[in-house]
């Protein structure tokens, strides 16, 4: 009769097990996945600097939280996580509200061992005092460094395996080499840049690198300056798009690649798509003044005159261009491959130097006359003006035909002159494009006709002649620049351009001798006023018929008239004195004018202020 109880035994003994169990299971929080993966993205951010976003995140962890969610563990992480970003972000005393939060959930939460300063330590300190616990490390607390890392799962080789995206770390380096770093992202990802975050071998802080475009992806090389050791380089990379937002990670600060540093590796050395593999730089300590392959120090010469290389690689951030490797240059922050091995390169993508540049010069117009016959008769009028080359007043009597009287033989002729103002501007920074205009005076020209064709000439005269246009305008003015800017200091600069001439005019003259049969009063000469070498009488046509009259050489001076728009192209270059000084010359610049015709060779000289 007392073994029937014993039935009940095993049923009793599991639920007991169950009931001890309970707790353990509720511990583990249903929400810790959740508000960890929260958690790092938050410290991404605030590697980042970007301390708004890293407190939004946590604040959302912690909701999700709530009483229940998540484990000690990880609520006194995630608030451990926000007094470290208020640390950032200058705020202690909130960050020490954060650490007792932290110690009151887990009284053995830690502070991150790679993301803590002197003040965020004192503030800790106090927390604990506050919180009344003893500040040891609890099972299971945060992650330290090199030397301090507990037992994980396998991993793939290289570490890490967190974040979004699928990557493949170099298999090993050589101690003082750059270690490339190499990432394709998908399209639909939407990323637009990408930031490698690193901390090199016992380093207790994570630095920062901007990659660059490299074949379909993004590359960067880790600089020698943080390979000096054996050891593991740990990294992770952040994408984001146009608007800074972050869209995808490759490893991350829990779950970081490593790439091994080696005295020798077996393997081949890892290179960038494209790109040769790094050179192995010399010891800091083995680099003597002078030495090849030494960084320079200071900016310093060489006997031969040039500068002193640094031992950044491709990619590395720099401020000038001798702190890069021999055959790059440093192109907006970054090194970059460039022409030559002295410093500055013989080339530079456009994008270096002055991109807007102001001149004041001068121009010589040289106009192509044409050829032609009765330039000084009023049927020619509307292309050549002919003034009296001895009193200057337009010519309105009647030139008689006579071989070898009233035509020109054309040529290249000087016509007039202008002060130009000028200023350009480069459109695009990588693109040699750049806009602008010319604003100016001319002188010389053809003068003006102070009066009219006499009023009782009773034959044919040429109309009052137009005065001359002073004014110049060229708008726009386009031009393409090889090698870079428009302006860097020593350096050449050539380019071509083209213009469309809104208002402009070029007038030239030649010599003319004519048989003239009227004064200038419009009256006709008699047969004793005729002249040696011109007819003793001659019929003129007059209103109601002809007349006789005589006829005498006059010397006129016969100018084309051309504009009052035109068409300019050519090409120059330009050459930076200094800085922000330089000389602009257009020994190639030709003026197409229009309605009127004509064709000018217009060279051009114009110093240059650049900025």
């Amino acid at each position: 009769m007392y073994l029937r109880p014993l039935r009940f035994l095993p049923v009793a003994a599991a639920s007991l097990t169950l009931f001890c169990l309970a707790p353990d299971a509720a511990a583990a929080g249903d929400k810790d996945k959740d508000v960890m993966k929260l958690h790092d993205g938050a410290m991404d951010d605030y590697l980042a600097v970007d301390f708004a976003k890293a407190e939004k995140k946590l604040k959302e962890g912690l909701k999700k939280c709530g009483k229940d969610g998540c484990s000690p563990a990880v609520l006194g992480k995630v608030h451990v996580a926000m007094g470290t970003v208020h640390g950032g972000n200058q705020k202690l005393d909130l960050a020490k509200e954060a650490f007792v939060a932290a110690l009151k959930a887990d009284p053995g939460a830690t502070l991150n061992k790679d993301l803590t300063t002197p003040e965020l330590e004192k503030a800790f300190k106090e927390a604990q005092k506050e919180a009344g616990t003893s500040g040891k490390p609890a099972a299971g607390g945060d992650e330290g460094d090199e030397g301090d890392e507990k037992p994980t799962k396998p991993k793939k080789s290289g570490g890490g395996g967190g974040g979004d995206l699928s990557h493949t770390p170099a298999t090993e380096q050589t101690v003082n080499t750059p270690i490339p770093v190499y990432i394709e992202i998908p399209e639909d990802v939407g990323a637009t840049k990408a930031t490698l975050r690193y901390k090199p071998f016992g380093a207790n802080k994570w630095k920062s690198l901007e990659m660059r475009k490299v074949s379909k992806g993004f590359g960067v090389e880790v600089p020698c300056e943080d390979v000096t050791t054996t050891g593991d380089i740990k990294y992770y990379v952040i994408a984001k798009d146009d608007a800074g937002e972050q869209v995808a990670t490759a490893g991350s600060l829990k779950e970081p690649y490593k790439v091994p540093v080696k005295n020798e590796i077996e393997g081949e050395a890892p290179s960038l798509p494209g790109k040769k593999p790094p050179e192995q730089c010399r010891p800091k300590e083995d680099c003597p003044p002078g030495l090849p392959g030494c960084p320079g120090a200071g900016g310093s010469k060489t006997e031969g005159g040039s500068e002193k290389r640094g031992d950044k690689g491709w990619g590395a951030t720099c401020d000038a261009t001798p702190e890069c490797k021999e055959g790059l240059v440093c192109v907006n922050g970054a090194c970059e491959e460039g022409k030559g091995g002295d410093a500055g390169g013989d080339a530079k993508p456009a994008g270096d130097g002055k991109r807007n540049l102001i001149s004041l010069g001068g121009q010589l117009d040289l106009l192509v006359i044409g050829s032609s016959d009765s330039v000084c008769s009023a049927a020619n009028s509307s292309s050549y003006a002919c003034f009296d080359a001895t009193t200057g007043n337009q010519f309105y009597g009647y030139p008689v035909a006579r071989a070898g009287t009233n035509g020109i033989q054309g040529g290249l002729k000087p016509a007039s002159g202008r002060i130009l103002a000028g200023f350009d501007r480069q459109i695009f920074k990588k693109l040699g494009l750049t806009a602008g205009l010319r604003v100016g005076i001319a002188f010389g020209g053809s003068p003006s006709s102070d009066a009219p064709a006499p009023g009782k000439a009773n034959y044919e005269t040429p109309p009052q002649a137009k005065a001359f246009m002073p004014f110049h305008l060229e708008i726009p003015r386009l031009a393409y620049v090889f090698g870079g800017a428009p302006h860097e200091a020593k350096k050449l600069r050539p380019y071509v351009f083209a213009s469309f001439g809104a208002v402009g005019q070029i007038n030239g003259s030649v010599q003319v001798q004519v048989c003239n049969a009227a004064d200038a009063n419009g009256n006709l000469y008699t047969n004793s006023t005729s002249s040696k070498g011109c007819p003793a009488t001659t019929s003129v046509p007059i209103k109601g018929g002809k007349a006789a009259a005589a006829s005498k050489a006059q010397t006129l001076d016969a100018y084309q008239i051309t504009g009052l728009n035109f068409v300019a192209v050519g090409g120059g270059i330009e050459y930076g004195i200094t800085n922000n000084f330089g000389i602009a010359i257009e020994p190639v610049k030709f003026m197409i004018m229009f309605p009127t015709t004509g064709f000018a060779w217009t060279p051009t000289i114009s110093p240059v202020f650049a900025f």
